[in-house]
């Protein structure tokens, strides 16, 4: 059994991408210092919050 966490991740989503876009998901996410998961996880926060302040 796995560790107990506070927000089980227990959806997955897939997509299919280029090389292009996995190279800038790979260098965006290291310059960020986090890894590609956790990146779109803030995208995806980042678009609702614009999203809610109608931009």
């Amino acid at each position: 059994m796995g560790r107990a966490v506070n927000q089980p991740k227990k959806y997955i989503v897939s997509c299919r991408i280029n090389g292009n876009e996995m190279e800038t998901l790979n260098k965006i996410a290291q310059e960020a210092g986090t890894n590609i998961s956790d990146l779109l996880r803030q995208s995806i926060f980042r678009l609702e919050q614009d999203l809610r302040a109608g931009l």
